[in-house]
C-alpha cells in the first residue's frame, strides 16, 4: 500500500510527459522543428559550459573557451564521426552525450521532413493547396461541359501572358485533371490548376484567389435538380470578392425566372446564361434554315472569326456603308449606341455618332483595321432592291422523340413561328419522366408514352404529316457516350421506318452531346444536328470574356430583329467567281450585311466567315451567302 502513491505518481508523470509530447506533435511540423532546434542548442550549450568550467577542449584542442567548446559540441551533433579523435574519458563522455542527442534529433528531423513532404504532396494531389494567381479565370463546379469550357478559354487566352485557369469543385482533382487534359492536350501556354473544395463556401473560394480573378464561371451540375447550387456559388463568390460589380460572374442556369431574379439581386456584373434556352433558340433557326447551325457554331467558337466590340472615336461621322466597303479584313455588322442599344445591320447611310461602338467580326482581336484598309464603290453594278428576310409563321408538325431540359425551351421557341394549325407530339419514356413534369411545357402538346429504348414511327402515328422530327438525348443517369449512342441508334431506326413511307419525308434533326459524334450522325442519315453542350459552353465563355457579347448573341438569334440567315447567292445578284469585296457590296446594296458564305452540302457544306476582300469563291448551285438582315 505505501508504494502505490509512488507508482501512481510515476505513472502520472509518464502520462503527463506523453500527453505533452503528443500535444507538441499535434501543433505541426514547424513547431516540432523549433522544439528540436531548442533542445539541440540547450544540449550544445550545456556541453560547452561544462567543458569551459573544467578548462578542457575536445579533440585535444588547447582552446578551452566557451565559444570553442560550443562550436566543437555543435559539430558532434551534426557529424557523429567527429568524436573519434577525442582523447580522455571525460571528453569522450561529453562528446558521446552530445552526439547521441544529435543522432536522435537528426533522425527525428529526417522523419519529420519526409512526413511533411509526403503530406504536402498528398494535399497537392487532393487539391488542397492555396492558389497564388492574378488575372486568371476561376471555374466553379465540374460537369461534362468542363473540357469544352477549358478548351475555349485556352483559345481565348492566346496572346495573354501568364494566363491560368483554376477549377474548384468537389470532384477528385487528379481524376478531373486527367479527364480534362485527355480532351485538351494542348493548353497553348495556359496553366491548368485543379483544387478541391465546396464552391458555395467563401473560405474555399478564397483559396483559389477569386478576388484576383479576371472573371468567374459557375457551371451547373447535371445531376442537380434546380439552380440552388449555382445561386449559392454566385452569392458566395460575391462575398469572397468583397462585393459584386468588380468582375464579371457568368452563371449557367436552367430556369429563366431564377436568372432574372439573380440579376436583380446581385447587379449587372452577374451574367446568367440559360444554356437550354440559348440552344433552343439556335435550334429553331437550324430547323427553319438547314445548315444554319454550322454558322452558329462558328460564331460562338473562339477558333476562327469572332465578334468584337470596338471603341472607334476616330470614325465618328463616317457612314456605316463606307465602313463596310473600306474594311478589307474585318466585317462590321452593327453598332452599340451610346444608350447601350444593340443595333445590327445598321443602315448604310447611318452616320456613326459620338459614343457609338462598332460591332465587327474579325479573325484577330489585337490587329484590327476598320474603315481604312479597303475601297469599293457602294453602287455595285449588280445592285438589287432591298431584301426583307423576316421569318413568317407557317404550319409545322413536330414530332419530338425523347425529352430533356432542352425540350421545354425548344417547344416554347418553336411556338413563336407556328400557326394555330401547327401541332407538336412528344414521345417519351415514362420510366424516365413523369407526365406532370412534361405537362409544364404546355397543354397543347400531344404526349405519347412508349416503353422501350427504340420507337417505331408506325406505332406512333400515321395520320399526321410530320414536317420535322427532332430526336433529343436522354441525360439522366447516363454518360455522354451512353446518351449519344442511344440517340444515334434511335436515328437509325427512324431512318429505316421513313424509307417505307409513301409521302414526303420530314427533316430529321438530332441533338448530340459530343461533337466527335457528328460524323456518325451524318452517316446515319441526320439532315441536321445540334451539339447542345458545345453551343451552350461556348456561349458561356463568350459571356465571360466580354459580357457585352451576350446582348449581341441574343440579338442575333432572337428572331424579332435582324438575325443570321442563309440566302442563295443569286438572290443578291452573285454568280460565277467573286471575291469578298463583291460579296460585301452586293449584300450592302440589298440592305444586308454579308459575313461569309457556305458551300452546298453536296460539296462539303464548308462555312467561311469574315472572308477578306481578296478571298475568292466560284459560286455554284446550292451555294449560299451568310447575311444579317
Amino acid at each position: 500500500m505505501p508504494d502505490q502513491p509512488t507508482t501512481s505518481r510515476a505513472g502520472s508523470l509518464r502520462n503527463r510527459a506523453r500527453y505533452r509530447f503528443d500535444n507538441l506533435l499535434s501543433h505541426g511540423t514547424w513547431v516540432v522543428l523549433l522544439w528540436l532546434g531548442a533542445v539541440t542548442l540547450i544540449a550544445v550549450f550545456l556541453a560547452a559550459l561544462l567543458l569551459a568550467a573544467f578548462g578542457v577542449g575536445l579533440s585535444g584542442s588547447e582552446d578551452s573557451s566557451f565559444v570553442e567548446g560550443f562550436w566543437q559540441s555543435l559539430m558532434r551533433t551534426m557529424d557523429p564521426g567527429t568524436m573519434a579523435d577525442d582523447v580522455g574519458w571525460g571528453r569522450r563522455i561529453v562528446a558521446l552525450a552530445v552526439t547521441t542527442v544529435g543522432i536522435l534529433i537528426a533522425g527525428t528531423l529526417i522523419g519529420l521532413i519526409a512526413n511533411g513532404i509526403e503530406r504536402r504532396m498528398t494535399e497537392m494531389q487532393r487539391g488542397r493547396g492555396v492558389v497564388v494567381e492574378s488575372g486568371h479565370t476561376v471555374v466553379l463546379g465540374a460537369s461534362d461541359r468542363l473540357p469544352i469550357v477549358v478548351e475555349q478559354l485556352v483559345f481565348a487566352n492566346i496572346g495573354r501572358r501568364k494566363s491560368a485557369i483554376v477549377v474548384l469543385s468537389e470532384r477528385e482533382p487528379a481524376e478531373l485533371s486527367e479527364t480534362v487534359r485527355s480532351l485538351v492536350s494542348d493548353t497553348k501556354g495556359t496553366r491548368l490548376v485543379f483544387r478541391w473544395g465546396d464552391p458555395t463556401r467563401p473560405a474555399a473560394l478564397k483559396t483559389v484567389a477569386i478576388g484576383e480573378a479576371r472573371n468567374v464561371i459557375v457551371l451547373a451540375d447535371e445531376d442537380a435538380r434546380g439552380d440552388a447550387g449555382v445561386v449559392k456559388a454566385v452569392l458566395a463568390s460575391g462575398i469572397a470578392m468583397g462585393g459584386f460589380g468588380s468582375r464579371p460572374i457568368v452563371a449557367e442556369l436552367s430556369d429563366a425566372r431564377t436568372a432574372e431574379a439573380l440579376v436583380r439581386a446581385c447587379g449587372e456584373s452577374v451574367h446568367p446564361v440559360v444554356a437550354a434556352r440559348s440552344v433552343a433558340r439556335t435550334a429553331v433557326f437550324a430547323l427553319r434554315e438547314p445548315g444554319l447551325n454550322q454558322v452558329i457554331e462558328e460564331t460562338v467558337d473562339y477558333r476562327g472569326a469572332d465578334i468584337y466590340v470596338l471603341d472607334v472615336p476616330h470614325l465618328v461621322g463616317r457612314s456605316f456603308g463606307e465602313l463596310v466597303v473600306r474594311s478589307a479584313t474585318t466585317c462590321p455588322i452593327g453598332r452599340i449606341r451610346s444608350t447601350g442599344e444593340v443595333e445590327l445591320n445598321t443602315p448604310a447611310q447611318s452616320l456613326l455618332q459620338a459614343g457609338d461602338r462598332l460591332i465587327v467580326i474579325a479573325d484577330d482581336g489585337e490587329h484590327l483595321e476598320v474603315g481604312t484598309d479597303g475601297s469599293r464603290d457602294l453602287a455595285a453594278p449588280n445592285r438589287v432592291d432591298p431584301i426583307h428576310l423576316d421569318i413568317e409563321q407557317r404550319e409545322e408538325h413536330f414530332l419530338i422523340l425523347g425529352w430533356n431540359a432542352l425540350g421545354a425551351h425548344l417547344v416554347s421557341a418553336c411556338r413563336s413561328g407556328m400557326t394555330p394549325e401547327s401541332t407538336i407530339q412528344v414521345v417519351y419514356d415514362p420510366r424516365v419522366f413523369d407526365l406532370e413534369e412534361l405537362q409544364n411545357a404546355g397543354t397543347d402538346i400531344t404526349w405519347t408514352p412508349v416503353r422501350g429504348d427504340m420507337w417505331r414511327l408506325a406505332d406512333i402515328s400515321q395520320s399526321t404529316e410530320f414536317t420535322t422530327i427532332v430526336i433529343l438525348g436522354y441525360r439522366r443517369q447516363m454518360s455522354v457516350e451512353e446518351a449519344d449512342s442511344r440517340t444515334l441508334l434511335n436515328l437509325m431506326l427512324v431512318r429505316r421506318d421513313l424509307e417505307s413511307w409513301d409521302r414526303r419525308a420530314p427533316r430529321v434533326l438530332v441533338e448530340l452531346l459530343d461533337a466527335d459524334n457528328v460524323p456518325l450522325a451524318r452517316m446515319t442519315g441526320a439532315d441536321d444536328y445540334l451539339v447542345s453542350d458545345t453551343i451552350g459552353s461556348r456561349a458561356v465563355v463568350q459571356f465571360a470574356e466580354e459580357p457585352e457579347r451576350g446582348a449581341i448573341f441574343f440579338s442575333l438569334y432572337d428572331g424579332d430583329g435582324p438575325s443570321i440567315h442563309l440566302i442563295p447567292a443569286e438572290r443578291i445578284g452573285l454568280s460565277g467567281t467573286v471575291d469578298g469585296a463583291e460579296v460585301a457590296t452586293a449584300a450592302l446594296a440589298a440592305g444586308l450585311v454579308a459575313i461569309g458564305w457556305r458551300r452546298a452540302i453536296e460539296r462539303g457544306g464548308e462555312v467561311v466567315l469574315n472572308p477578306h476582300f481578296e478571298d475568292h469563291i466560284t459560286l455554284e448551285a446550292g451555294d449560299q451567302i451568310v447575311v444579317i438582315g
